[in-house]
């Protein structure tokens, strides 16, 4: 199950759909705009990246199981995420989408990272050196936070000061 808080057993969940109002990958939560008229349904990172998703694109079709809490609903388990604006096809590339796509993902260690500098870097199995972690990287993963020594998966990309990190996930995630 996909929690992104700890549920009690006699807590009532329900599975609701809607549609991405907002999200904002930098305060790492968002709402949904529930079909059933009955008000929004809080999204939060976590929710996101343990079903195996970066941040939620505006309008994206969402079933999610849900709960009551004392401020509203939340969303506690994605049942399904399809669709969305997407807001990155309007932004230019500074990497050619075929270098990123074609790169393999490779296991990664967290060296260090700074929120307040916005970046970090990363060791990997098979590039030399280290590879730069910037924050928006982080974001787009639905990460909110990165400590060293956790274990990552990179897609890097040569940047024009060395190797960087293009795209990260979970270890282990398909």
């Amino acid at each position: 199950m996909v929690l992104a808080h700890e549920v009690f057993e006699d807590t009532e969940m329900l599975e609701l759909e809607g549609r991405v109002k907002w999200y904002d990958p930098a305060r790492g939560y968002g709402f949904i705009d529930a079909s059933d008229g009955e008000g929004d349904i809080l999204l939060h990172a976590s929710c996101l990246r343990r079903f195996g998703q970066g941040p939620a694109l505006p309008n994206a079709k969402i079933v999610c199981k849900a709960v009551q809490g004392d401020k509203g609903r939340q969303a506690v388990e994605l049942v399904e995420m399809t669709g969305g604006d997407n807001e990155a096809e309007a932004r230019p590339r500074r990497f050619h989408p075929y270098a990123v796509v074609n790169a393999p993902f490779s296991d990664a260690v967290v060296k260090w990272f700074d929120a307040l500098r916005g970046y970090g870097f990363v060791t990997c199995d098979n590039v030399e050196g280290d590879v730069f972690l910037h924050a928006a990287t982080l974001r787009r993963a639905g990460f909110e936070d990165i400590q060293p020594g956790d274990r990552i998966e990179v897609r890097c990309v040569e940047g024009p000061k060395g190797a960087l990190a293009a795209e990260i996930k979970v270890a282990g995630q398909a």
